[in-house]
């Protein structure tokens, strides 16, 4: 039998977990590229009768990636997507929504080339 004396000589740390970028492989979801249909998205208010012109340009189509599908309680299906919108002044910053619920019906597929 080992005396804890012994026990403490001996003992090392565990290693440490492996880090994204320092030598081990990072689990990463598969995603699937996708196009978001903004205007199902954000309903426009025809109320409003201004423009925004630095606001964020919600109308047509925006590039996502899909992580994962889920479904609601009335049996709806939602996406989790990540996705890019522009401002309506072309300027070159963009606003990315990270794991955003979307409709299934305001995605589409899209090809990467």
């Amino acid at each position: 039998m080992c005396s804890s004396k012994e026990r403490l000589d001996n003992w090392q740390p565990p290693r440490p977990p492996a880090i994204a970028g320092h030598g081990a492989p990072a689990e990463v979801p598969p995603v699937r590229p996708v196009w978001v249909l903004l205007e199902e998205v954000v309903r426009h208010d025809p109320t409003l009768a201004r423009t925004v012109v630095d606001g964020l340009d919600l109308t047509g189509r925006a590039k996502g990636f899909l992580s994962e599908w889920r479904r609601s309680s009335r049996g709806d299906w939602v996406g989790v997507v990540n996705y890019e919108v522009h401002y309506a002044d072309g300027r070159e910053a963009t606003v990315w929504w990270r794991e955003q619920m979307v409709p299934g019906y305001a995605l589409l597929p899209r090809s990467t080339t």
